[in-house]
Order: C-alpha cells, then sequence, then structure tokens
C-alpha cells in the first residue's frame, strides 16, 4: 500500500516535548493540512483484560481536533484507508488506523471538539482474510504466519520482541535456534468445511494460544509476551529478518515514576476452581477419493455378443478422479472428454467404465436369449497403453489417473489397493474373454506425501523416499500362464499382526509422520512390440472393483472422527469459580487421527516433546499452559491501578514492584496514556 500525508495534528506535551499526530491517505496526492488539537490531542488505550494469558492485548487510540471542519472525509470505509502514526519528539510511538464506519460528533456548536476513533495497527488483522501462500494450501511455519501478520498490519512498527522459551531440546536451546521455523502447521486448519477463510487476528490468535503467548502492541513497538520467561528476548526487525539484539525484563520501582494523579486503586482479582482446553481438532476427513460410479454421465455404450458370451460397457464421464487419455500428443482430461463421446474408448490411457459379462442360450427357433434379467455391472478402468510413452517420469511410463487428498500430516496408518486384473491384447480390450498371462510391469503406481513418494526405481522393495521418480507394482495371486482365470486379484500382504482392521490387499505402511498434500497417480507401460516372450504384444489392461483405502492403527481415532480432545484439572476447590473453557484451534498430536490442526516439529508430531526452558523440559503446550494457570489461579492476586508520570522504561515486559507490596511482583497489563499530560494510568496484576 502506498500511503501520503493529509493532516497533521501537532502539540506538546507539559513537558514541552515536541509530539505530532500524521494522518496518511491510500494512494493520496494532494497538500498537507495541520489541525488544531484538543485538550488531550492523543491518548491511547491498551487492552486491560484480567486474565493474564489471553492471546493478544491490543492498543485503540482516540484524537481530539478542535474547529468547525466536521471532517468527515475521515469517515472511512476501508480497514486500512487512513493510516495514523503518533510521533513523540520524532520517535514513532504509535501506529495504528482510524476505525472504519464510525463516525458521531456534536452538531449544535460552530467550533466544537472532534474526536476520532483509532485502531492499532494489528488491530486491522480482524478485518483482513488469511490466504494461502502458494497456488495449493501447504504447510506453513509459525514464523512465516508472524512475518504474513504484522506485513499484513502495515503498521510502521519499530521493533519486534521474541521471547527464547522453546526449542528441539536443551542443546538447540543452548544454540539460541528459532524454533518458530521449525513449528508448522497446514494452511488448511485456516479455512473451514465451506473453504471461508480465518481472519488473519484469529490466526495469530491461535498461534499466541498455542505458545502461552501474549502479543502486545507497545508504544511504536510489537512484544510477544510470555509472562512466566524472565529470561531473554530477541529484538528484530519489524520484518522479522534481522535480530538486533536481546533484553531482559528490567525490575522497576513504581514510586520512582512519580504519581501524577489521584484515581490508584487496588483490586483483589479471585482464585479460580476449574481450568479446561479444549482442542477443536479439524479432521481431514476423505484421505482417498472414490468415484461413484452409478451417477457419472455416459458417454457410449458398447454391446458384444460371441453367442454363448455377451457383454455391455457404459463408459463413463470421470468426477473425482483426473482420467488422462491421449489423441496422439494431446492430452484429453476431464473437462474435454464429453466432447469424444464413442471415441473416448479408442483413446490411448484410461476411461472408466460400467460392465458386465453374461451367458446366453438359444432358444428352439436359434435365437440367442440373455440368461439374466437385469444388468449386474462392475466397476472398472479401461487402460489401452500407448504406442509411445507421454511425459514419462521415470522409463517409459504414462500417467493415466490421478488423484489427490488433503494437506495434512499423515501418521499412525496405512494405504491399500485392491482390484482384479485382465490383460488383454484384444485391440477392442473386450472383456469376454480370459485373462492373459499377468507378467510383472503391467501397471504401476505412485503415492505421494509432500516431498515424500513410495516406490522404487524399478517398482519393487518400495520404501518412502524424497525421490518424485519412484514408482511401485502391485504382485498378483497368479501370473496365470495358462489362461485359466478371467481375472487375476491383487494378493493379499495383510497378515493378523498388522495392526489395520478392516483392509486388505497391497499395504503401504506409514509409521513415520508424513506431511504434506497427499497424492495417488497410475501408470501404464508402452505397447512392447519388441518383446520376444510374448508373440501378441499387450493392448492393455481392465482393473474391476479397483479400491484405495486408508485405516489408522487399531485404536486409534479415524481421520473423518470429529472428537475434540480435552484438557482439564482443578486448580483450587475452594472458589467458586471457573474459568472460560480456552480453544485451542492449533494444538499437539495425541492420537488424535490425521487432523489439519496438528503441529509438526520438523518432521515429526508436536506431542509432549518441546522443550520449554520455563519447565526445564519437554512438555505439551496444552499441559503447560494448565499448569501455568494453576500456578497464577490457585490463590487471589492483586490488581493496582496507579497513575503516574508516562515513562518509557516501562514495557511489556517490565516486572513491577511497589513499596508498599511487600514480595509482590507485578506486570504492566495495560491502561490510559495521555500524551499531552504525559500520564500512564497504568494497571499493575501481580505474577
Amino acid at each position: 500500500m502506498s500511503y501520503r500525508l493529509i493532516y497533521t495534528v501537532p502539540f506538546a506535551s507539559l513537558e514541552n516535548i515536541p509530539c505530532v499526530v500524521e494522518i496518511e491517505k491510500e494512494n493520496y496526492f494532494g497538500e498537507i493540512t495541520e489541525l488544531q488539537g484538543g485538550s488531550s490531542p492523543f491518548t491511547v488505550d491498551i487492552a486491560d483484560e484480567d486474565f493474564l494469558y489471553i492471546p493478544t492485548r491490543f492498543s485503540t487510540a482516540k484524537i481530539s481536533i478542535v474547529g468547525s471542519d466536521y471532517l468527515q472525509s475521515l469517515f472511512s470505509t476501508a480497514y486500512q484507508q487512513y493510516r495514523v502514526t503518533f510521533k513523540k519528539n520524532g520517535v514513532v510511538t504509535w501506529c495504528g488506523f482510524i476505525k472504519p464506519e464510525l463516525y458521531t460528533q456534536d452538531y449544535s456548536s460552530k467550533t466544537f471538539e472532534l474526536e476520532l476513533e483509532c485502531m492499532s495497527a494489528m488491530s486491522s488483522l480482524e478485518f483482513i482474510d488469511y490466504e494461502q501462500a502458494k497456488d495449493t494450501r501447504e504447510f506453513i511455519s509459525f514464523w512465516d504466519i508472524l512475518k504474513k501478520c504484522i506485513s499484513a498490519a502495515s503498521g510502521q512498527y519499530t521493533a519486534v520482541y521474541i521471547p527464547h522459551v522453546y526449542a528441539k531440546n536443551k542443546a538447540d536451546y543452548d544454540m539460541q535456534l528459532n524454533i518458530l521455523e521449525h513449528l508448522t502447521v497446514s494452511e488448511q486448519d485456516f479455512f473451514d468445511e465451506d473453504d471461508k477463510p480465518m481472519k488473519l487476528k484469529e490466526v495469530l490468535e491461535e498461534v499466541c494460544k498455542f505458545l502461552n503467548w501474549t502479543c502486545v502492541d507497545w508504544k511504536g513497538e510489537l512484544y510477544f509476551v510470555d509472562i512466566d520467561h524472565s529470561g531473554e528476548f530477541y529484538k528484530y526487525s519489524s520484518d522479522l529478518y534481522n535480530k538486533t539484539g536481546n533484553v531482559s525484563p528490567a525490575f522497576i520501582n513504581i514510586q520512582k515514576k512519580d504519581y501524577t494523579g489521584k484515581d490508584n486503586t487496588l483490586d483483589i482479582l479471585p482464585g479460580c476452581n476449574k481450568v479446561t482446553i479444549r482442542c477443536s481438532n479439524y479432521p481431514v476427513g476423505e484421505l482417498v477419493l472414490d468415484e461413484d460410479f452409478e451417477s457419472l454421465k455416459q458417454l457410449s455404450t458398447i454391446d458384444n455378443s460371441t453367442g454363448a458370451r455377451s457383454s455391455r460397457r457404459i463408459f463413463l464421464s470421470p468426477n473425482r478422479w483426473n482420467m488422462y487419455l491421449y489423441d496422439g500428443d494431446e492430452v484429453i482430461g476431464n473437462d474435454e472428454i464429453e466432447n469424444y463421446k464413442d471415441r473416448a474408448r479408442s483413446l490411448e490411457g484410461a476411461i472408466l467404465m460400467k460392465c458386465c459379462a453374461y451367458n446366453q442360450h438359444q432358444n428352439a427357433g436359434g435365437e440367442w436369449i440373455p440368461d439374466i434379467t437385469d444388468y449386474s455391472f462392475s466397476n472398472a478402468i479401461q487402460i489401452r497403453y500407448p504406442e509411445k510413452a507421454h511425459n514419462p517420469i521415470t522409463r517409459d511410463l504414462t500417467k493415466v489417473m490421478s488423484f489427490k487428498g488433503p494437506s495434512a500430516i499423515y501418521a499412525d496408518s496405512a494405504i491399500s489397493i485392491s482390484y482384479l486384473l485382465k490383460s488383454s491384447a484384444d485391440s477392442d480390450l473386450g472383456i469376454l474373454d480370459n485373462s492373459r498371462a499377468t507378467p510383472n510391469g503391467l501397471i504401476y503406481f505412485q503415492v505421494r506425501i509432500g516431498d515424500s513418494y513410495f516406490g522404487s526405481i524399478y517398482g519393487t522393495d518400495p520404501e518412502w523416499q524424497k525421490k518424485p521418480n519412484y514408482v511401485f507394482a502391485v504382485n498378483l495371486d497368479s501370473k496365470n500362464n495358462d489362461r485359466s482365470q478371467d481375472y487375476i486379484s491383487v494378493k493379499n500382504q495383510k497378515t493378523l499382526s498388522m495392526p489395520y482392521s478392516g483392509i486388505n490387499g497391497f499395504i503401504i505402511p506409514i509409521d513415520q509422520p508424513l506431511y504434506g498434500e497427499f497424492e495417488f497417480t497410475m501408470f501404464c507401460p508402452k505397447v512392447d512390440y519388441d518383446s520376444h516372450v510374448y508373440p501378441e504384444p499387450f493392448r492393455g489392461i481392465i482393473l474391476k472393483d479397483f479400491k484405495v483405502n486408508s485405516k489408522k492403527k487399531d485404536g486409534i481415532e479415524e481421520d473423518n472422527s470429529n472428537s475434540d480432545r480435552i484438557y482439564e484439572n482443578i486448580i483450587n476447590e475452594n472458589y467458586i469459580n471457573e474459568l472460560d473453557e480456552i480453544e485451542f484451534k492449533i494444538s499437539s498430536y495425541n492420537k488424535d487421527g490425521a487432523c489439519y490442526s496438528k503441529v509438526m516439529i520438523s518432521e515429526d508430531y508436536l506431542t509432549d516433546n518441546l522443550y520449554s526452558v520455563i519447565e526445564e523440559t519437554t512438555v505439551r503446550p496444552e499441559e503447560q499452559l494448565i499448569r501455568r494457570i494453576i500456578k497464577r489461579y490457585n490463590a487471589p492476586r492483586i490488581k493496582l491501578t496507579q497513575v503516574i508520570k508516562a515513562s518509557s522504561d516501562i514495557t511489556p515486559l517490565s516486572r513491577l514492584y511497589d513499596n508498599y507490596m511487600v514480595n509482590k511482583k507485578f506486570i504492566n497489563a495495560g491502561g490510559t496514556i495521555d500524551y499531552k499530560m504525559n500520564q500512564f494510568q497504568c494497571i499493575m496484576i501481580e505474577v
């Protein structure tokens, strides 16, 4: 966005420090107008929620102007139309925007004091949709999420502070490695089932909740506060690309900051009796896509008869599976197949069909009469081998079918493939003859999750590797060298010791977590005219009852389970107040099944394996938050409100103490700053 100055509101504080409010308009070209400030030209209110573990604590501001101009042009309909920057002694001290669609002013006096309501730059994220980083939804790191949110806020923050709390392990912590670059979550978690995106503010809040942090905008800087951390906070440039230093919380005697008002109060915040954290699991739903053959559009119907045997084949236009046909060098996809009608079945590649083979008998007049009264169709895929390979990824294999599943984390599960196969040298690929012999290499497959591929160079002894040219072949029950079988089934690899009840066929285990988009692909070879083993070359195959299934290990939630995970604990039964339930839309893995909402730590699930310097061991973030809350809310806490001179020393990291509150420490938990009066109504909560 391009902003240019339209108004300025200069004033001086009581201590004669020069201050100015700059109002910029997006894509503005024109004169700059100076406005006269009111009695309190610029005040800032920082949210002062009593609960310390809120994910964000953002500010609002109020500009007061004296004059006779209603400045109705500042009525904003866009969330970032008018940018407001407050500078004290030339230093950016607050940045935000005029609140959209909010305007109420005095209409009885010729000269009046006009008030403009503003929100901080980070607050504007509540109006901005999350947008995926690339064409497909992938995994995004927490670090990139923070970058995205800060950039989208379009503020002029001068620095960002990040607590050094977490790591993969103690060694990484001591090396000061940035764990946020290695914590990732699926972008699909930020879109609901109707594909509606979350707002960026909600995304930021979920990251902060998971880390037990609070994001605070304060005097032109942005702080990610961990109230239980008294160690180092790293200081970064506003775009997070450069680390510029480090700071630690400073201890400040509040009595040394000079009282400037009389509205000082003491409150007692009651303890709580129970805390509950609900992890809102977002299951991936269907991993593998099935075609509903009964609902597919028909392209053509072919009847064949040899007298005693007859068949009907109905060729279909696909819906969910991507089928690839080849008209010469032209690829015919799902969108074009209907233009080919009856010709589609004669093209190289794969096409869906329903087929039925049945017996007939002759009546007294010699007419062939079907032995059936209704067709009993089987679902099948006809694959016609190409004369030459089309866009092969390995050797001379041509892609003939594919489908994609969700981008998520997959583990503790298996994929199974089953079908019946008929090989044919018949140019029509009819279904009445028995299958020919079935040597290896009649069909190949590939399964991809993210950048991991299951297979090998030649299709035997497959394994998971990051090699895009890996494919695998599926063993059959028989080679059918005597051509006695109509179809040959996939050899069942399922054994009693495999913990995947209900699946059979060729088994692909996923023991270690793999993350990314799921893709299944089928390949076929070209016609082998040079074969010295088979006098007639194979023209293609028929796959009947083709099925790809996925199954979690026995005892683990299936991927379409909507059940949430609950963590809860008693804080102190002597109190009657129960904390509001805390919802996590980003959470650790706890045998929940494949969910978009689960966090990865490098290439493994984040479970209870996140190192926290606060507890000096590995933790599960949800359980750590419960322990933190128990520590803070098992007894009443003191809340002080003190009106003091505004000081640059006090930040959201500061530990404050009061001479009259012996052995008690407080944090700055919000308040109101009047920059004309140089006065800070500071809200302090005991920690």
